[in-house]
């Protein structure tokens, strides 16, 4: 059982480390680069993407290795990455589709909108993973009043 506790702990700490890369891939260098990683290659972009996770993934499996050993409380961040999977995935989804619309209605100028809906994305995944994070904490370590 401790086994699959690791794989699964590695593997949602390997997709949040992964997804804060790929933000900053697909969202915030939008704004300070005129070229998109996607207007490359796309099938190479995700190539890149889902070699950089297996590698995060089994690095990852290492070190839940050592903390299995060493935390008491083990179980507890488990279930803290766990329980944040699902929700980053939402997050992943959703922000730049949320900064499109927003610029959209926002900025009649069109060249604008590229460089806002980038700037709002990546804001907006910002604020949502910060408040995910605290509700997963919330939930892993609940108050004790």
């Amino acid at each position: 059982m401790i086994i699959l506790k690791i794989i699964a702990c590695a593997f949602s700490m390997g997709f949040c480390l992964m997804n804060i890369s790929s933000l900053g891939d697909f969202v915030v260098w939008r704004i300070f680069d005129t070229s998109s990683v996607w207007d490359d290659d796309p099938i190479e972009w995700l190539q890149q993407k889902c070699v950089y996770f297996i590698f995060l993934w089994i690095s990852f499996c290492g070190v839940c290795a050592v903390l299995a050993k060493k935390l008491k409380d083990f179980d507890r961040l488990v279930n803290f990455f766990v329980n944040l999977f699902l929700p980053i995935v939402a997050i992943w989804i959703l922000s730049p589709y949320l900064g499109i619309i927003i610029a959209a209605v926002c900025i009649s100028d069109t060249h604008l909108v590229d460089f806002y809906s980038a700037l709002l994305s990546a804001l907006i995944s910002i604020v949502l993973f910060m408040v995910v994070v605290r509700e997963v904490l919330k939930q892993i370590y609940p108050s004790k009043s």
